[in-house]
C-alpha cells in the first residue's frame, strides 16, 4: 500500500495543514485502517480506494477514531491523484470523493484545485462569559454556526497576538471557536482566522476549509465582495483563494508532497490471516 504526506493550502513544505493520503486497490476493513493511522500518527489519514465514473472510496481516520470527512485531507487526496498517482484513465478535470457525509466534488483549472462546497451562514448569538474570559480580548461581534463560535477582532494583529486560555476554552459547550478579523490594506490577505477546538482534540488547527464556507459568507456580507484571499495560522499557516457566490463557496488551494512510502508487507501478512479483527 502506497502512501504519501502532503501540505495542503500551502506550496511551501512544512506549512498548511499536514495529511498522510493511502491508496488500496480495495476498501479495507475500518479496523485495519484505523491501526495504521495511529501507527503514523497523523492528524488524518486519508485511504483511497477506486470506485467507477472518477468516484473513490475515501476512509479518513485521525490516530484515534473514524472521521466522516476532512475539508483539507480531500485536497490533499486530489494532489495525490492528480500529481503522485495518476490512475489509468482518471479525468483530469473532475474527481469524486464519497464519504460517510456525501459526495464532494474537486475540480482542476489550470493546474488549480478548488473543493466545491455549500455556504453557510453564521448567525448573531450571545457568547458565555466564560468565552470572554478564556479570550481576554473585547471583541466586535459574536456569532454562531453550528456549534462553532465566530468572534471578530478589531485587527489582523489581535488574533495574531491572541492567546486564549486553552483549559477555559475545554470547558465551553461548542465544537470551536474561530477568531478573525478584516485584512486591511497593508496585508494581503481579505480575511485572517484562527481555529480554536480543545474539545474535539487539537489546541489550534492550522488551515480548516470547512470553517470558510461560513467566514466567506459572513465576510461577504461585511466587505460586500465575493471573492477572497484568505489566511489561517497557526504554528503552521496556510492560504485559500475562495468564490462566494449563489450559496456555493469555491475554496482553491495548493498542496506540496514532503514524503512517500509504502505500507510494510507484514500489514498484509496481518490482514490476510485477519489479526485486525481485534482492533475493530
Amino acid at each position: 500500500m502506497l502512501f504519501w504526506m502532503v501540505d495542503a493550502f500551502t506550496h511551501s513544505l512544512f506549512e498548511g495543514n499536514q495529511a498522510a493520503v493511502f491508496w488500496t486497490e480495495n476498501k479495507l476493513p475500518p479496523g485495519a485502517l484505523q491501526k495504521i493511522a495511529g501507527e503514523l500518527n497523523v492528524h488524518e489519514a486519508i485511504f483511497l480506494s477506486p470506485s467507477q465514473n472518477q468516484h473513490f472510496h475515501t476512509q479518513i481516520f485521525t490516530p484515534f477514531a473514524q472521521e466522516s470527512v476532512c475539508g483539507h485531507g480531500l485536497l490533499a487526496a486530489a494532489h495525490v491523484l492528480w500529481n503522485e498517482l495518476n490512475p489509468e484513465n482518471i479525468d483530469h478535470a473532475q474527481l469524486y470523493f464519497d464519504t460517510n457525509l456525501g459526495i464532494f466534488r474537486i475540480s482542476l483549472d489550470d493546474g488549480k484545485m478548488t473543493v466545491h462546497t455549500t455556504a453557510k451562514m453564521p448567525e448573531p448569538s450571545v457568547a458565555p462569559e466564560r468565552l470572554m474570559n478564556a479570550l481576554g480580548v473585547p471583541p466586535i461581534s459574536i456569532n454562531k454556526c453550528g456549534q462553532i463560535y465566530v468572534v471578530e477582532m478589531f485587527n489582523p494583529k489581535q488574533v495574531l497576538k491572541l492567546q486564549p486560555d486553552i483549559a477555559k476554552l475545554e470547558k465551553i459547550p461548542c465544537k470551536g471557536v474561530v477568531v478573525t478579523a478584516e485584512g486591511g490594506n497593508d496585508v494581503e490577505y481579505d480575511f485572517i482566522s484562527r481555529f480554536f477546538a480543545p474539545s474535539e482534540g487539537f489546541k489550534e488547527d492550522p488551515v480548516t476549509l470547512w470553517n470558510h464556507c461560513f467566514l466567506a459568507p459572513y465576510w461577504s456580507r461585511r466587505l460586500k465582495k465575493n471573492t477572497f484571499r484568505a489566511f489561517q495560522t497557526a504554528k503552521r499557516s496556510g492560504w485559500l483563494d475562495i468564490i462566494c457566490e449563489n450559496e456555493q463557496v469555491l475554496i482553491r488551494g495548493q498542496c506540496i508532497t514532503s514524503a512517500a512510502g509504502k505500507v510494510s508487507e507484514s500489514f498484509n501478512w496481518a490482514l490476510h490471516n485477519d489479526l485486525f479483527d481485534s482492533f475493530q
